[in-house]
């Protein structure tokens, strides 16, 4: 059975992120070449609500969550690629569920989870056709 658009969607899946890996890695070399506490404290000086422990706290909670993007952006790059070489294999309940966990596995990022979630529901649902031998 053709899965055309499973393969499809799964490609598109993989592009994107692809592309939001690349752009949050650039974020994160970004981020650490500055010397973000300073421009925090700067920013700051006038409201005394904040403590310097608070904004050094956010900051690395905030760069915890940036490397845990980048860590399920690579693992949903990996998995949407071994799922796109199942599905073209012949293995579409594997790849379905590869899928799947793939797509739970990009919580960050919901576009990648919209296209690794929704082909892996298809590989799993659609059924194939069966052939029907007319007698004339």
């Amino acid at each position: 059975m053709k899965r055309t658009w499973e393969f499809a969607l799964s490609i598109i899946g993989v592009s994107i992120a692809a592309i939001f890996l690349i752009v949050t890695i650039i974020a994160a070399v970004y981020l650490n070449s500055i010397d973000l506490k300073d421009m925090m404290d700067y920013s700051l000086m006038t409201d005394s609500e904040f403590s310097s422990s608070e904004v050094d706290m956010s900051i690395k909670l905030f760069m915890g969550l940036l490397w845990a993007g980048i860590i399920s952006l690579f693992i949903a790059l990996a998995g949407g690629l071994i799922a796109i070489f199942l599905l073209k294999g012949g293995k579409a309940k594997g790849a379905g569920i590869l899928l799947i966990i793939t797509g739970i596995l990009t919580i960050f990022h919901v576009w990648p989870l919209i296209f690794f979630i929704v082909p892996g529901i298809m590989c799993l649902v659609r059924k194939q056709r069966e052939t029907v031998e007319v007698i004339v």
